[in-house]
This record gives C-alpha cells, sequence and structure tokens, in this order.
C-alpha cells in the first residue's frame, strides 16, 4: 500500500510519487491531518501527486483512512475543508476507513459546504485555518465558481480587473496589514500574472491533449498565510530554505515580529492536466507523452510557455510588459516555484542580479518523476 507521508515537504511528497510511478495499481493510505498544514506549496503539490496516484492503471482507486475518520465528524469536516483532503476524496472511487467501505458520492457530500461557501464568494467561509481556497471541480454542479468565472463554461474567466480584486479581498481576509504589504501597482502587476496563470489552468485543467474533456481534474487558485520562524523545517529543498533563512535575516526589522518571527503570503495557481511541455509539444509536434520528448524539449517548451503567460498580456490591466510583472515581484522579495511534467524549478526574485523570469531546477541532481498538472506557488513576505 502507498503510504501518503505525515510531514508534507516537498521531497517526502517527490517519494511518493516515486513510489506510485512504481506500484500504480496501490490504493492510498492518508492521514486525517498533516503536518505543516499544507504550507509552503505542499498542499498544492500534493494534489499533484494524488491526481498523478488516480492517473495511473485502469483499477479501483482506493484511499484507506485511519479508523477515526468515519469515528469523528469534526475530522471528517476537517479533512473534507484541506486542498490534500479534498483530492483525496475526489480523485478516489470508494474510500475504506476502519474495514467499512464508504461510495465516492457520499464522501464527497463533506465537501460540498465548502464549494458551496467558494460559489458563494463567502471568502470567511472559504477560509480554512490559513488557507483560502477556490477549486473547481470537472463534473461538478459548481464547477465553474462565480469568483474565476463569468460565464460557466470553458474559457469563460473574469477579467483581470476582477482578478485584482479578487486577489486584494483574499489577501484582506488575512488582516490590513498583509493587504497594505502590497502595494497598488504591485498588485496591478501580480494579479495580471495570477490572472494569466490561471487562464492557462482553465484550459489545461479542462482538456486533455487531444482535446477532450477531463471527466475528473482539478483546477484552482489558493492563498496562505504561514507564520515562520527560525526553526521551521523544509526538508531537502535547499532554494526555499535559503530564501526563507534570508528573510529571518533580513535588516529590514519591520518585517519581523518581536520573536524574530516572518509571516509569509503564498499565492498558487494549479491544475491537474498534461503539463506545460507536454501540452505545448503535443500542439507543436505531436507529442502524446513524457516517453516522446526529451528532458530538455520539455524544459525549453516550459520555459517558452512562461515567458508567454508573464509578458505584455500578463499586465495587460496596465498596459505594460515583462518588465513591469518582474519589478513587482522583486519589489515584494519574491519566490517562486513550478512543478510541472519531470521538472521542479524555483527562481528567487530577491537577487539584486535578476533582470529577466528564467527558473532553475529545483533539485539539480535529481531526476524528478512525471507528476500530473502544474502547480505555481508565489511566496512574499508581510512587510
Amino acid at each position: 500500500m502507498l503510504k501518503f507521508p505525515v510531514e508534507v515537504l516537498s521531497d517526502s511528497l517527490e517519494n511518493l510519487l516515486r513510489d506510485i510511478r512504481r506500484n500504480p495499481t496501490e490504493p492510498l493510505s492518508m492521514p486525517t491531518r498533516l503536518d505543516y498544514g499544507g504550507a509552503y506549496g505542499s498542499a498544492v503539490h500534493a494534489l499533484q501527486v494524488i491526481a498523478s496516484w488516480s492517473q495511473g492503471a485502469m483499477v479501483q482507486r482506493v484511499l484507506n483512512l485511519p479508523g477515526a475518520y468515519l469515528a469523528n465528524q469534526e475530522i471528517q469536516n476537517r479533512f473534507a475543508s484541506t486542498l490534500p483532503g479534498m483530492a483525496g476524496l475526489y480523485f478516489s472511487d470508494m474510500v475504506k476507513s476502519a474495514d467499512v467501505e464508504v461510495s465516492r458520492y457520499s464522501s464527497l457530500k463533506l465537501v460540498a459546504p465548502y464549494v458551496n461557501a467558494m460559489q458563494e464568494r463567502s471568502l470567511g467561509r472559504a477560509l480554512r485555518g490559513a488557507a483560502i481556497i477556490l477549486c473547481c471541480f470537472a463534473g461538478a454542479r459548481n464547477e465553474y465558481l462565480n469568483a474565476l468565472y463569468e460565464k460557466p463554461m470553458p474559457k469563460g474567466v473574469r477579467e483581470v480587473s476582477d482578478f485584482r480584486v479578487l486577489i486584494s479581498q483574499m489577501l484582506g481576509q488575512f488582516g490590513d496589514r498583509v493587504v497594505n504589504s502590497v502595494g497598488q501597482l504591485q498588485l496591478d502587476y501580480l494579479s495580471g500574472l495570477i490572472y494569466q496563470l490561471f487562464l492557462n489552468a482553465d484550459e489545461h485543467g479542462s482538456y486533455d491533449i487531444s482535446g477532450n474533456r477531463y471527466e475528473t481534474a482539478m483546477r484552482g487558485l489558493a492563498v496562505r498565510h504561514t507564520i515562520v520562524d527560525k526553526n521551521g523545517v523544509y526538508g531537502a529543498d535547499n532554494p526555499l530554505q535559503a530564501y526563507l533563512t534570508k528573510l529571518l535575516l533580513t535588516e529590514d526589522v519591520s518585517s519581523r515580529e518581536q520573536d524574530g518571527k516572518v509571516h509569509l503570503i503564498e499565492i498558487s495557481v494549479f491544475d491537474t492536466g498534461p503539463g506545460l511541455g507536454l501540452r505545448w509539444l503535443a500542439a507543436k509536434k505531436g507529442a502524446q507523452s513524457y516517453q516522446d520528448i526529451s528532458l530538455k524539449e520539455e524544459e525549453e517548451a516550459v520555459q517558452t510557455c512562461f515567458e508567454k503567460h508573464a509578458s505584455t498580456k500578463a499586465s495587460q490591466l496596465m498596459g505594460q510588459g515583462l518588465s513591469q510583472a518582474l519589478w513587482a515581484m522583486k519589489k515584494l522579495d519574491a519566490f517562486m516555484s513550478l512543478r510541472t511534467g519531470r521538472l521542479s524549478l524555483y527562481q528567487d526574485l530577491t537577487r539584486k542580479e535578476t533582470a529577466e523570469f528564467r527558473p532553475v531546477q529545483r533539485y539539480p541532481n535529481q531526476s524528478m518523476p512525471p507528476i500530473a498538472g502544474t502547480g505555481y506557488t508565489i511566496y512574499f513576505r508581510v512587510k
């Protein structure tokens, strides 16, 4: 049986993904509570790993949960309110807890109240712990959330100006200090970039590379408030650890609490489609799987895709281009991660020499197993 790690960090999730690729027919066992609450991009990463499990060999997907899950309604509700929990219940065919089998239909009833809150744009109710989730489930009655879609259909995404208002409202759920830490121009360019990334997620999370609608898929947007301290655990994620350590040691003492902690905002855009590189190369050269393309081809395709997403369109609210989006990220002292296909990339925008968007390998000495979809996370401190 595949075992989901309690300590949800990037490297432990990659190890699980390797196990999934080696044993694609095995059921998955998950705890009902995960360490760190999905911080440091791990909630989105976990969702992609669970989607990868569901896309393996054509067998019944059984999600095993501890006996305490069925014994306690509060535990059920808490699990169903998290992004990994939603993904587990949605992508599995059946849940087993204490040898009791629960149908997918019954399990998804637990998720429905949270999706209803998202659909009603009740951000306070969509705020679960330290995160606000806006998630679209393929095939669901409320697939096209009003906050993200003007029309309930693929490509019916709202305008970039609506995303500017939405991002401001989501940040505001964490307090005035958070929303006030992002300047108006920074908000313009940041929301423009998020908008363009979600346009991509809408397409990739709705259709496969042959143009067929997915029966099961997830896509969405999440904002998280994370408190970082010197005792933080980051696993083998050296680039992120270096970035967070830099924030903790910053000379800008106004960014730190009296106890030395730093408040961090994470904004993630995600989908569970084919992945950036494969989607691009399927259109360009007819690739049908990662076996049809080299790693170098995938890297070049992903770079091309990202430059396209972060170009003039990403800042169309102000009619500006890539340099303005980059300026906003640098002013926010941002860090960006991207997991797609066989690539795990990052870019530290605090570096003075940064003059373009060009993410590099997060784990340069490791071969990464292919993962479902694309997950972007942008991190910046609350000043």
